[in-house]
């Protein structure tokens, strides 16, 4: 079982507390909040998926690199992580 499906239940609150900091900078904006209190929102969304990030990509190595028993899928697995972290790191 993928570790995505295993803690679905986990990763989903992440994901709607995220989209709650999403719908709360929307609010912020459209209610002309301070610069200072938009930049905080955006950091704080920032940090929020950042961590969703950090913890999936971790589990990620760990279940398809580090247990992974076949060399040859092991290289593709980090051939693919590798292309992500340059995709998400630009």
């Amino acid at each position: 079982m993928s570790h995505t499906v295993r803690d679905s239940k986990k990763l989903l609150s992440r994901v709607r507390r995220l989209g709650g900091q999403v719908s709360a900078l929307e609010g912020a904006l459209s209610a002309g909040a301070e610069c200072a209190a938009v930049l905080v929102q955006v950091a704080a969304i920032r940090g929020a998926a950042a961590s969703l990030m950090r913890e999936l990509l971790t589990e990620h190595l760990q279940e398809h690199v580090v247990e992974q028993p076949d060399r040859k899928r092991r290289e593709q697995e980090m051939a693919a992580i590798t292309e992500l972290l340059r995709s998400y790191l630009k």
